[in-house]
C-alpha cells in the first residue's frame, strides 16, 4: 500500500483505504475528487455510507501501489 498525496492521481472507482485521525482505517471506493485535489468523496464498503475527506483535517488515503 502507498500513500496518495495527490488525491486527484486516484479515478473514479479505484479501491482506497482511509485513514482519518481518531478513527479506525476503513476501506472505500473513490467517487470523484475536486479540482483543486483538496477534497475526495468516497463510498466506504460495509456501511455503504458516502463521505467527504478533507485533506486539511489529516485525513490519510492510501491505495495499491498500481492505481495511483
Amino acid at each position: 500500500m502507498v500513500w496518495v498525496t495527490n488525491w486527484l492521481g486516484l479515478a473514479a472507482g479505484a479501491p482506497v483505504t482511509v485513514r482519518r485521525p481518531g478513527r479506525a482505517p476503513a476501506v472505500a471506493t473513490v467517487e470523484l475528487a475536486t479540482p483543486d485535489g483538496q477534497i475526495l468523496w468516497v463510498r466506504y464498503w460495509f456501511s455503504a455510507d458516502r463521505a467527504m475527506l478533507h485533506k486539511a483535517d489529516g485525513t490519510e488515503v492510501w491505495c495499491e501501489a498500481d492505481i495511483a
